[in-house]
């Protein structure tokens, strides 16, 4: 991202110097208000989230009863380890767009519609290779992957299509989509039980209600993908700040995702639908946390411009000191707890409550990072190289736990990615 040529869609994160607008940081005051987020619209969009969130964990408990342990665990495996990919385009172009967006005048409808392009065409490509998969070789677990591949991908592209109307002002779009969403996976569930649909024809299923509900997403979306003037560097800067802005979320998703990969190639791998179940938990915890944060990113944005970098720093380095502390405490807690009789258990209990105590730790690096990420290029580095060696370490401590402890394992390594996170943050802050 280069200061010389970026249009006005940029913002300070990137070192912005606009040619039609001056300056960046104050956009027309009608589109401000639109983002303002009252009580109202705050519990209405946790509301649509919330909805979507329950039946995904209630259609789960349908899926366990609809199938036998086998066809579960198998199912569990597949979304378990590729879940990710939903993050990994959805994440950083959720970010790019409410911060990028917000802060643009002229090429507001440009970024928009750069944006819409990989929404309607990145899932119809991707799902193709999936279904010819499932017509040529139904039973084969490759088949399995591939749908999983294909769902993620489609349902991340959905997320980033709402995220889209919220950052042009429009959330109300946000609401209906998640509403419809968690309608479908809880429909599909039932029919999987009425029907006998085993995974591979319920994925199937699912991929294709939620490219239904993208192409719904697309109305009323700009359909302009960056020309005029400044098109080509557009594109760049939004190419960079999706990479930067991704890489913290893309890679916390992919740990899990790693862990799980992990667990099936073990003598434990009759223990991922119980790791699935527990982790759609912390999932709908953590994505509490997470949409508050983008609903409210719009607005960080729209001041930390006239805001105090240093101060921002400031906070960023307590919060990483905290979240160090807290990491190597749980660490030592959940050890003993390991050491006392937990590794290799079963429990759902258990893994429920290593997972709960484990959510305030990372919650609280997590708050560093948000913060971080919008303080300016230097911080979006500073955050994409901790997400990426938090990954390493993660991933490192559960290839030599997982074998020994099985899911309880992979939940402890879990538990080194707050501890390294705030490592990096307030030794690079």
């Amino acid at each position: 991202m280069t200061p010389d040529t970026t249009p006005d869609a940029v913002p300070e994160a990137a070192h912005a110097a606009t040619p039609d607008a001056a300056p960046a940081a104050a956009p027309d005051a009608a589109f401000a208000a639109a983002h303002r987020i009252g009580p109202r619209r705050l519990l209405t969009l946790l509301g649509g989230r919330a909805t979507f969130r329950l039946l995904l964990y209630g259609s789960a408990a349908v899926l366990v009863t609809a199938w036998s342990e086998a066809d579960f665990d198998a199912y569990a495996a597949a979304v378990g380890a590729v879940g990710w990919l939903s993050m990994l385009v959805q994440s950083g172009p959720e970010k790019a767009a409410l911060t990028l967006i917000p802060r643009a005048r002229r090429t507001r409808e440009q970024l928009a519609g750069l944006l819409r392009a990989v929404v309607a065409y990145l899932p119809p490509a991707v799902g193709a290779v999936a279904v010819t998969a499932l017509v040529l070789a139904p039973d084969a677990a490759v088949t399995l992957y591939l749908l999983a591949i294909a769902y993620y991908v489609a349902l991340g592209c959905g997320m980033l299509g709402a995220a889209v109307h919220r950052a042009l002002g429009r959330y109300s779009r946000d609401t209906l989509h998640f509403t419809l969403l968690g309608l479908a996976l809880i429909g599909m569930a039932g029919l999987a039980m009425a029907a006998h649909v085993r995974p591979a024809g319920y994925l199937a299923g699912l991929l294709a209600v939620v490219v239904v509900l993208n192409l719904a997403l697309l109305r009323g979306l700009p359909a302009g993908a960056g020309r005029g003037s400044h098109g080509g560097s557009l594109r760049r800067i939004l190419a960079g700040t999706v990479v930067l802005m991704g890489a913290a979320d893309v890679m916390a998703n992919a740990t899990v995702g790693t862990l799980f990969a992990e667990l099936s190639l073990t003598s434990y791998a009759g223990q991922s639908g119980d790791l699935y179940l527990m982790i759609l938990g912390w999932g709908f915890a953590a994505s509490v946390i997470y949409t508050v944060q983008r609903i409210y990113q719009p607005r960080l944005v729209l001041k930390l411009a006239a805001g105090d970098a240093a101060a921002l720093r400031a906070l960023v380095r307590r919060v990483a000191g905290l979240s160090v502390w807290a990491g190597a405490g749980w660490l030592v807690l959940a050890g003993a707890a390991l050491a006392g009789g937990a590794a290799g258990t079963r429990s759902l209990v258990v893994l429920g409550a290593l997972l709960a105590s484990l959510l305030p730790v990372n919650t609280v690096a997590g708050f560093g990072m948000f913060v971080l990420e919008n303080t300016g290029e230097p911080g979006l580095r500073t955050s994409a190289r901790a997400a990426v060696l938090s990954w390493a370490v993660v991933s490192a401590l559960g290839a030599a736990l997982i074998p020994l402890a099985g899911a309880a394992g992979a939940v402890y390594a879990l538990g080194a990615q707050g501890l390294v996170l705030g490592v990096v943050l307030r030794r690079r802050v």
